[in-house]
């Protein structure tokens, strides 16, 4: 499996708490340059499937909004609901 193949296994949290450490890492005056490139590029891959992650969380609840929107007629009423909820027992 390839760094690639496995960073896109790896879940939005998980992605998200380990660029945090590697924030914390980059921070560290002691780091060392080699170690420091490659911190740098897996935060790159980690901030791109991040994005990624929420684009097609945000297409997906767009769908779901949009499949409410079409669910036929009678959902955009909301004179029925006001009347059930008005106070009026």
């Amino acid at each position: 499996m390839t760094d690639d193949e496995a960073a896109d296994h790896i879940g939005y949290a998980d992605a998200m708490s380990e660029l945090e450490a590697i924030l914390d890492d980059l921070e560290d005056d002691a780091l060392d340059v080699d170690v420091l490139a490659a911190k740098v590029e897996r935060a790159s891959d980690l901030i791109q499937l991040c994005r990624n992650r929420i684009g097609a969380a945000r297409v997906q609840v767009e769908r779901v909004v949009a499949s409410l929107d079409d669910a036929g007629p009678g959902t955009e009423d909301t004179d029925d609901a006001e009347t059930l909820f008005d106070g009026d027992d």
